[in-house]
């Protein structure tokens, strides 16, 4: 009776899991799609020679600027350098934090939600797509209600591709472990003292877990994450990027959700999840741009047959499905659980 309660709950979760795998495959698609999008000659914009006078940081919520000496670093080769260090991010996702990806898939049918939560990668891709979801639909309320989201500035679509690219590696350096990360690591370090502590700017839980201290326990690492969600959505509006009063609000609520992959999952994790939203997404929509179609804007119809040229339009549909079945499962788990405890007899202990 047990197994057959349990086979739409299997059943949800292995197709969830089925088409996260196709979104790792698109993800691993996308580092050749980007990049030969971004050296196109097709692409506008600044071009690839062109050298940078400082080099954007951030560093405890704050943007810091390093002036760079006259043509030292173009943006083709910087654009390269992180492109290579994301490809490192992934390849660690794929192989951990604790199981890699095909021990997680065996583990799939005994340890179910565990076994997808043990592998970064398969959390990315079942995470990501709702996450995304939920930010559309929220932005879409914000901007009915009168809390504009704004825009970015046209500034040309090779810098706006560098911009969106650059910005998850300096800013989960800025926001995630520069907040929460040294939190952590003044945890581990008053429990147990050495170097060790600093294993936490890395992977805060699994440090905290090393020096025997109860990580979801530290009221100061709640505040942490809160704190630099907060930091997180009022720099989007203070940078004056275009952003409007709308974008703090949506950009708190992801940064309370890379708060929580960073701190549970690591640096890689929270990094290539904002990945996901910038690089990731961006580099199919510059690619059709790359190939000399027009933006496939949010209002055209779908279904008809000029949306199938774009393939900003399979990512964006696969994205959506996948959301649609993690919905899914989690409203069974939820009306799973409800029922439980309302067919559960009064008085007996839970």
């Amino acid at each position: 009776m047990t197994n057959r309660a349990n086979e739409p709950e299997k059943a949800l979760l292995y197709f969830a899991t089925a088409l996260t795998l196709i979104l790792i495959v698109a993800m691993f698609v996308s580092f050749p799609v980007g990049a030969y999008s971004f050296y196109s000659n097709q692409l506008n914009g600044t071009p690839t020679t062109a050298t940078l006078s400082y080099l954007p940081l951030f560093a405890i919520g704050m943007l810091v600027r390093i002036p760079l000496p006259p043509g030292l670093l173009s943006l083709g080769y910087l654009f390269f350098a992180i492109w290579a260090v994301f490809i490192a991010l992934f390849v660690m996702l794929l192989k951990g934090p604790w199981y890699n990806i095909l021990k997680a898939l065996k583990s799939l049918p005994s340890d179910r939600s565990l076994a997808v939560y043990s592998n970064g990668a398969l959390t990315l891709g079942l995470a990501f797509p709702a996450l995304l979801v939920l930010t559309v639909v929220l932005e879409a309320l914000l901007d009915t209600v009168g809390l504009p989201v704004g825009n970015l500035p046209d500034i040309g679509a090779r810098e706006a591709f560098f911009s969106i690219s650059y910005a998850p590696l300096i800013e989960e350096v800025g926001f995630r472990v520069t907040i929460i990360g040294l939190v952590a690591a003044a945890i581990a370090f008053r429990s147990q003292g050495g170097w060790t502590s600093l294993k936490a700017l890395w992977h805060p839980s699994r440090a905290l877990g090393e020096v025997k201290v109860e990580a979801w326990k530290q009221g100061n690492v709640y505040a942490a994450i809160l704190i630099s969600a907060l930091v997180f959505g009022a720099q989007h509006v203070l940078q004056g990027a275009g952003w409007e009063i709308g974008k703090a609000v949506s950009s708190f609520v992801v940064g309370l959700a890379l708060g929580i992959i960073y701190f549970t999952h690591g640096f890689p994790a929270a990094v290539m999840m904002h990945w996901s939203f910038n690089y990731f997404e961006g580099s199919f929509y510059y690619f059709d741009l790359a190939r000399g179609l027009p933006p496939l804007d949010a209002t055209s119809e779908f279904s008809s047959l000029a949306a199938l040229q774009y393939s900003q339009f399979y990512v964006d549909a696969l994205v959506i499905l996948t959301s649609v079945a993690v919905f899914a499962f989690l409203a069974y788990l939820m009306g799973k659980s409800f029922l439980d405890r309302k067919d559960r007899p009064k008085g007996r202990p839970g």
